[in-house]
């Protein structure tokens, strides 16, 4: 009987220990304050969006960004994209850079570094726009869709699986495309570039469209047409329109293209050949991943291309959502909180073996 009180007493006393310990308040690892995760939007390639500018640049979409004590959101104004200034970086933001102001050398081995050591990139193009634009007033706007430019430059850091489709059929100058659709205007068919865009066209599966439900979007389209990587494209009645020259549209694919194979079959060219236009690839490149798109538009704080709007691209549909979800899986193993299960487990285990200790302890005695 002696021995059965204080069995009692002891697994009582080890008992009451794990409910006091567990009861106090302890940092433990997955409590721990985790570093954020450095986000480099590059301003230093004469971009066509200002990250500090709320209507007609990026500001509303990096201040989402930054607002996140995730992300440490950072603007790179002057300085080259060498290994040295990447180093810390976990994601570069590239986003419709001008041909007239290349990356260099350097820049493109940095990158390429950044990449080979685990970090990721977000490159974004946009569409060429024609005179019957409300933005081709403004200067600026009219050299929008330069996307040879972004082709350039993944050519320098040697990324070979997808580029933006370009004019490239023996006219005086090089043009990106635009996807159009008829059918599924934000407005009307006088404004057939900018299209609404729903769950049919993307890859729901993908992290990237979770919880997106409709997108608005002037975009570019990427190549090849049959697009391994391609997560997002137009309709069946979606088509891309290629610039033929500074004052009109051509949709010329190949050189060899004549007016009369157009006319004929006038949705069925884009890209290289064919129908669905894809607009946004996202992969994996050795430990890196990478987000190719086709249009920076749709997430700043600019009007749609209509007369006398106030609705602007950041707010309309799901945009912003889209741009949050994919700097998240870019970074998705980047910064994983311990958990504190393990900790706890730990502690209560030691708890635990301290009474048996003791308990065996008063029985040999």
């Amino acid at each position: 009987m002696k021995q059965l009180r204080n069995t009692t007493r002891v697994l009582a006393t080890v008992i009451t220990m794990m409910i006091l310990l567990s009861s106090m308040q302890s940092i433990v690892s997955g409590q721990s304050n985790l570093d954020p995760i450095v986000v480099l939007y590059d301003a230093s390639h004469n971009q066509q969006y200002a990250a500090d500018d709320e209507d007609r640049g990026l500001k509303l979409m990096l201040d989402m960004v930054n607002a996140s004590t995730k992300y440490d959101l950072r603007v790179n104004d002057d300085d080259e994209l060498t290994d040295v200034l990447l180093n810390d970086v976990d994601i570069l933001i590239i986003a419709a850079p001008d041909e007239g102001s290349p990356f260099t050398e350097d820049e493109a081995n940095g990158i390429a570094e950044m990449l080979a050591n685990g970090s990721s990139l977000f490159v974004l193009g946009d569409p060429v726009i024609g005179e019957n634009s409300n933005y081709w007033a403004e200067a600026l706007m009219q050299d929008l869709g330069e996307n040879d430019a972004v082709n350039n430059f993944l050519d320098a850091i040697n990324v070979t699986s997808v580029r933006f489709s370009l004019n490239e059929s023996g006219f005086s100058e090089i043009y990106g495309d635009i996807m159009f659709d008829n059918e599924h205007t934000v407005f009307n068919e006088t404004y057939p570039w900018m299209i609404r865009l729903d769950t049919s066209t993307w890859d729901t599966s993908h992290p990237i469209f979770r919880n997106i439900n409709d997108l608005y979007t002037m975009t570019a389209t990427l190549k090849p047409l049959e697009l391994a990587s391609g997560i997002a494209r137009g309709y069946e009645s979606t088509f891309a329109q290629f610039k033929r020259d500074f004052n009109s549209w051509g949709n010329y694919s190949h050189p060899n293209m004549t007016l009369a194979d157009f006319e004929q079959n006038p949705l069925s060219f884009s890209a290289i050949n064919g129908t669905f236009p894809s607009w946004m690839s996202a992969f994996e490149y050795d430990a890196s991943r990478i987000v190719i798109a086709g249009s920076t538009l749709m997430f700043t704080g600019r009007d749609l291309d209509y007369p006398q709007t106030d609705l602007k691209w950041f707010y309309m549909g799901d945009n912003a959502r889209l741009f949050m979800n994919i700097i998240d899986w870019l970074t998705e193993d980047f910064a994983a909180a311990p958990s504190a299960v393990i900790p706890l487990a730990i502690i209560s285990s030691v708890v635990l073996a301290i009474g048996v200790v003791f308990y065996l302890f008063k029985k040999v005695r």
